[in-house]
């Protein structure tokens, strides 16, 4: 707080008979400067004058109280009574009282706080004092804003209880305890914005009305302090509708006195003493801002057009200057930003074609964040690299992240015949899926969309359903979380494959790790569980032949998916790696054949997988030999009564013709199953009589 230099005087040189002088002269004065007087009260009592300072503070609260500055008043008698030497005389104390009385008058429960919190015989009065003003401070009728909730008017206390009652225009007041009084509720001030919706709603809604851009200014004022738009569109809750929104709010922040700084969820709003002072204020934000803000703080002048827009455009002119070699992405936007102010164009154009002349194409559209300048980047690559823009777009395509234009570079390049360079992208993708989230992401979505193009939807295949747990549970999708999530939604791309293409072992594996990811919503948990259900009663409903072996021929089979996951695959995948290598893939037939045999090579793995995990094992001599059954050894004659060479019934895996061994699954053996001794059945031969039938023991 500032002194006057003759009081500063006064106390360096410890003069206190001036400063008693001055202290007089300042009584006299109107107003009283009571603010200037406490910080000398303060220095007088730091250099030790304790007795001076009591003395010239009495002075000030006698002053006061017959000078109509009774809130003044009230502060100077709180601090003589703090200050005084021993326990505050009863005197004093009354001061105090009355001069909280003459503060408060036109409280109307005052009385009330009063006989509740008795400030002359409370042991301790200054805390006692401090309790009556926050009762007295959120008194009936006060209009106070109720944190969270809203604002209203105080309609009832209750001393006993220490509960405050404030109406908020619901069905019943909101309650709120007295210790929680100082945290949730705050009085508004005569004037605010929002005291006003409650006292005078009819004005107030005609200027917002008639008025947006004044009605805003109200409203920044009100709120204090620069504010988002939730802020700003609760206080004008019940005056401007949903619908209404977007139109007010475009006439409302075109005032001149209306500043905006930060940027998507930290855009803020406040107002300026005066037009000339927003300019001047957003001037100065442009001048400080850093290259890559520089455009932001710009498009905010970008509307206010004169000398505003053409200082801007100065400011925007040097920095491209700066960047335009060194950073060719933010040379790019920040030309597009110039090109809207004033007299920006023809400086901006000219960049713009030096940056596509002489800039790499990757660099440029890689430091462009905003998608608008980046699709005008993409675009206008196309008519200065008339050749190489398809090469250009494609390797774009695994570093672009944003969903709409992965979607037209797909299109785009199909559409110009080339889909070459799509599928090589997508293998990419595909095959490394965790160093492309985004894409990856995409190409999931666009699957079950119209008009995905034909070469990803291609790739909605069974094995997808190894690959999407990933998304949801690797912290290289944690951007693209949610969208990760939606894919497990009805007609999305998990549940359609669970339904439509998958093995019920498959459809199994998937449904139990979505089971066992504690971030997956119960409601879409249920969902693939029920999709992969229907499934497996799917797979069920169509009766296949059992899966049947022998030890021998199951670990056969265990020793071929060994070679194929150890040996066979890895080595293929080697080979497409090294073939990838080579660059261009269009004509690379190495790379195409080691890629069909890849895919071969990983379908048979899993087919033995699916099947090892189900198959049932053969133990010579155990089967049932009462009729024909899987592991049985059947003896036939003819009608002539010439006996026939036997059949043995085992699995495909063991199946031997030469041998006359025949698998459960082949027509001769689904003729057999279930017949007994004495029937006629149709044998290779012809129709035969089965005649004894034994337990198939491994020997024959």
């Amino acid at each position: 707080v500032e002194i006057s230099s003759d009081f500063a005087e006064a106390l360096q040189t410890e003069n206190w008979d001036r400063v008693e002088e001055l202290w007089l002269e300042a009584l006299d004065a109107s107003p009283i400067p009571t603010i200037e007087l406490f910080e000398v009260r303060r220095l007088i009592w730091k250099a030790g004058r304790k007795n001076l300072a009591r003395t010239l503070l009495d002075l000030l609260a006698e002053s006061l109280e017959g000078s109509g500055g009774e809130a003044d008043a009230l502060d100077a008698l709180r601090e003589l009574t703090r200050l005084a030497e021993k326990k505050p005389s009863p005197e004093l104390l009354e001061r105090l009282v009355r001069g909280l009385k003459n503060a408060r008058t036109d409280s109307p429960s005052l009385a009330a706080v009063l006989e509740h919190h008795p400030i002359v015989t409370a042991r301790r009065p200054l805390e006692e004092l401090e309790v009556a003003k926050c009762w007295l401070d959120h008194d009936l009728g006060t209009v106070v804003e109720v944190v969270g909730k809203g604002v209203g008017r105080v309609v009832d206390l209750n001393l006993q209880l220490e509960n405050i009652k404030v109406d908020l225009g619901g069905s019943r007041p909101v309650s709120v305890p007295f210790g929680a009084v100082r945290r949730y509720l705050r009085p508004l001030p005569e004037g605010d914005f929002r005291r006003r919706k409650v006292e005078d709603p009819k004005t107030l809604a005609a200027l917002v009305e008639q008025t947006p851009a004044e009605a805003l200014v109200e409203v920044l004022e009100s709120l204090g302090g620069p504010s988002d738009v939730a802020a700003i569109k609760a206080a004008l809750e019940g005056m401007v509708s949903a619908s209404r929104w977007t139109s007010w709010w475009a006439k409302a922040r075109k005032h001149p006195r209306v500043l905006s700084s930060g940027s998507g969820s930290r855009l803020r709003y406040s107002v300026s003493h005066s037009a000339e002072g927003a300019d001047e204020a957003l001037l100065d934000e442009l001048r400080a801002a850093s290259p890559a803000k520089k455009p932001i703080a710009a498009r905010r002048l970008a509307d206010r057009g004169g000398e505003a827009g053409r200082a801007a455009a100065a400011v925007l002119e040097d920095s491209l200057a700066e960047i335009e070699t060194s950073n060719p992405g933010l040379a790019w936007y920040t030309s597009g930003v110039l090109a809207g102010l004033p007299g920006g164009a023809e400086i901006a154009a000219s960049c713009r074609r030096r940056l596509l002349a002489n800039a790499d194409p990757l660099a440029l559209l890689s430091g462009v964040s905003d998608r608008g300048a980046r699709t005008d980047a993409l675009e206008a690559l196309v008519d200065s690299h008339p050749e190489s823009w398809p090469e250009i777009w494609s390797d774009w395509f695994l570093h672009e992240d944003n969903a709409h234009l992965l979607g037209t570079v797909a299109g785009r390049l199909e559409a110009d015949g080339h889909s070459d360079l799509v599928d090589q992208a997508l293998e990419a993708i595909f095959r490394n899926h965790n160093d492309h989230p985004a894409q990856f992401i995409w190409a999931c979505e666009s699957m079950t969309e119209e008009g995905c193009p034909e070469i990803v939807r291609a790739r909605m295949t069974p094995s997808l359903l190894e690959k999407l747990p990933d998304t949801i549970t690797r912290k290289e999708f944690s951007a693209s979380r949610g969208r990760a999530k939606a894919l497990l939604d009805g007609g999305r791309v998990a549940i359609r494959l669970l339904m439509e293409s998958a093995s019920s072992q498959q459809a199994s594996r998937f449904s139990q790790r979505i089971s066992r990811i504690d971030t997956v919503e119960p409601q879409r948990a249920r969902l693939v569980e029920q999709a992969a259900a229907q499934r497996q009663q799917a797979s069920t409903t169509h009766e296949e032949p059992v899966l049947a072996a022998t030890r021998t021929a199951i670990e056969g089979k265990r020793e071929e998916l060994r070679t194929l996951l150890e040996v066979d695959i890895p080595k293929t995948l080697k080979g497409i790696n090294a073939a990838a290598a080579e660059g261009d893939l269009r004509e690379n037939f190495e790379y195409h054949m080691l890629r069909d045999r890849q895919e071969l090579q990983s379908a048979r793995a899993a087919k033995l997988q699916e099947e090892l995990a189900v198959v049932r094992i053969l133990e010579p001599g155990a089967a049932d030999h009462s009729a024909v059954n899987i592991g049985t050894l059947i003896h036939l004659e003819t009608e002539s009564g010439e006996p026939l060479e036997p059949v043995t019934i085992l699995g495909a895996w063991d199946a031997d013709l030469d041998r006359r061994i025949f698998a459960n699954g082949s027509d001769l053996a689904q003729r057999l199953l279930g017949s007994a001794v004495g029937d006629k059945v149709e044998a290779v031969e012809g129709v035969a009589t089965i005649t004894r039938i034994e337990a198939w023991t491994g020997t024959e």
